[in-house]
């Protein structure tokens, strides 16, 4: 799903919501930004602590640009993903989004960087 772009730069570097499921590749964090990859195809390397996972979709019904939803996953006691509940992300322009609905304080997520093969982002 393509919301928007950052109009220039690197080729195929957008600030779009990705689609689908990214998992956190920690090793790759620096500077408050969060790096994921694509859970299917990129070959983590073997972590002890676990990793959260990421799941974009699009809610049942959706007509709006922008509508989308987010699950966390993560390990639970026994190591498998555990996943919280669906979160509806709201956008607010250049490649924020707020977590949940408009009342009460909400967390927010920025784009940084989002191609085939990396998602980068910060949260607020």
């Amino acid at each position: 799903m393509t919301i928007c772009s950052t109009g220039g730069g690197m080729h195929g570097m957008t600030m779009a919501l990705p689609s689908g499921s990214w998992t956190h590749s920690f090793e790759e964090d620096a500077d408050g930004i969060e790096v994921y990859r694509p859970t299917a195809t990129f070959a983590f390397p073997p972590s002890r602590k676990g990793r959260k996972v990421l799941e974009f979709g699009v809610p049942a019904g959706a007509m709006a640009p922008g509508e989308a939803t987010l699950t966390s996953m993560a390990p639970g006691p026994d190591d498998r993903p555990r996943a919280g509940p669906v979160t509806r992300l709201r956008p607010l322009g250049m490649g924020r989004y707020a977590l949940g609905d408009a009342g009460g304080a909400q967390e927010v997520i920025d784009i940084v960087e989002a191609t085939p093969d990396v998602l980068r982002l910060s949260r607020r």
